[in-house]
């Protein structure tokens, strides 16, 4: 990992909340009502549904970048996307480069933005393995992927991670975390537990600030198993509210 960003630890006073990522948040939580009862009165197609059907109108077939600008588009001139987005997807993209990685997991897929970012960057003989708990969600992500042409090094596992995680069999050096934000530290654990980690893997969690994970980054930041480094960026689609990123090497020290 670089050394341009400094590296923080647990402290006696943890990271706390501010006052732009609140008011993100609560936008976030407006629009996706809005968004709700839009869709239920009928009024709209769910914007997962509109955003795949951009996509196969417009989008360039195996042109990766053609379809994550298309949903980016989508996003920045509709209505707000739980993906990575486009600044902290370089963020991603440049750790799966600088880490090398050959055998990645990533838990939380939505509509396959940031998988795509990812594939788009292994080589032949690196594969990714996807898990998703929205069977809706998949079936779209899915389809986007194949129109990128990258299906072919891509595995999809529909269900819960808590579920699928014990029954992986391969060891990963490269973890996406981008799902059910309670979760995050639990299934963290359940990837050491079940020994799924390489030594050397990075961690890369999404959402720390947006979401204020402290649990999360109190245990990677303070356990001798990991060294930790946090890159400030703004929440996905968004040029005012604060997020950022935890990457996390697991050393596997004791």
């Amino acid at each position: 990992m670089k050394n341009n960003q400094s590296e923080r630890k647990k402290s006696s006073m943890p990271l706390r909340i501010n006052r732009r990522s609140f008011l993100g948040v609560l936008s976030l939580i407006a629009q996706e009502l809005l968004e709700s009862i839009s869709t239920k009165l009928k009024l709209k197609k769910p914007k997962e549904e509109e955003v795949l059907i951009n996509v196969r109108l417009k989008a360039e077939p195996n042109n990766p970048n053609s379809v994550l600008n298309i949903i980016d588009n989508y996003a920045y001139k509709k209505t707000f996307l739980m993906n990575i987005g486009d600044e902290k997807g370089l963020l991603l993209e440049n750790a799966i480069k600088e880490s090398q990685a050959n055998n990645i997991l990533e838990l939380g897929v939505y509509l396959g933005y940031s998988t795509i970012r990812i594939l788009k960057n292994l080589d032949d003989n690196s594969k990714l393995t996807s898990i998703e708990s929205n069977k809706k969600f998949a079936e779209i992500a899915s389809e986007n992927i194949n129109i990128a042409g990258l299906s072919n090094k891509h595995k999809l596992i529909i269900g819960k991670s808590t579920e699928v995680i014990p029954s992986l069999k391969e060891k990963y050096d490269f973890i996406f975390i981008d799902h059910w934000k309670d979760l995050y530290l639990k299934d963290l654990k359940t990837l050491e537990e079940n020994d799924l980690i390489k030594s050397n893997a990075w961690i890369f969690a999404d959402n720390v600030i947006l979401f204020n994970l402290e649990d999360y980054l109190d245990y990677v930041r303070s356990s001798p198993n990991y060294k930790s480094k946090f890159i400030p960026a703004k929440r996905e689609y968004s040029k005012s509210h604060p997020d950022g990123v935890e990457i996390s090497i697991f050393k596997n020290e004791v």
